[in-house]
């Protein structure tokens, strides 16, 4: 709230005198509302889903027959024939021998030989896996199992709502009183 007050003396006299004015200022205002403040900690959780109980139970009350079991492997691998091998060059000697001598020796000595053949190719690699399971039971067998179900679904609604404190009351009973007007001079 604010006040203003303004006073000036009359002039109603034929000649106008006019003195300085006098102004008084006053105010009287509220205090600023509180400040607002949030912690929001949402928690959401599932339902427990069910319980799961399996349960099996297997009885004989006669007597069993011999029980017997058997597995065999015998896996072979055989590997693929490799290729055969580059031919050898061939082999050309021209021998000559003498003998002039009556019961004379004529001796040749002749070394040939042919070039070396080419390699032969790889064989395929061979390879064998051999599995064997046996399985033999004389009486009586049980199997169970369980699961249980799903848990409900978790979902978080937040609302929030803030509202700040109230603003402090303005004060009341607000005097404004301004001082004499300037002086009024005629000339």
């Amino acid at each position: 709230m604010s006040l203003l007050a303004v006073a000036a003396p009359p002039a109603h006299a034929a000649n106008k005198a006019v003195g300085g004015d006098s102004i008084a200022v006053a105010s009287a205002n509220g205090g600023d509302g509180g400040s607002v403040v949030l912690h929001i900690d949402p928690l959401a959780t599932s339902g427990d889903s069910g319980a799961a109980v399996a349960q099996s139970s297997a009885t004989n009350t006669g007597n069993t027959g011999a029980a017997s079991s058997t597995s065999l492997s015998n896996p072979i691998a055989t590997s693929g024939d490799s290729g055969s091998t580059g031919k050898t060059g061939d082999v050309h000697v021209n021998l000559s021998a003498s003998n002039t001598a009556i019961k004379g020796k004529a001796t040749v000595n002749a070394d040939a030989r042919s070039g070396d053949s080419g390699n032969s190719g790889s064989t395929g690699n061979a390879s064998t896996v051999g599995v064997a399971v046996s399985a033999a039971n004389s009486g009586a067998t049980s199997a169970s199992g369980a699961v249980s179900g799903d848990t409900g679904n978790a979902v978080n609604a937040v609302k929030v709502t803030a509202v700040g404190g109230d603003g402090g009351n303005a004060g009341n009973n607000v005097t404004a009183k301004s001082g004499k007007g300037g002086n009024a001079i005629i000339h």
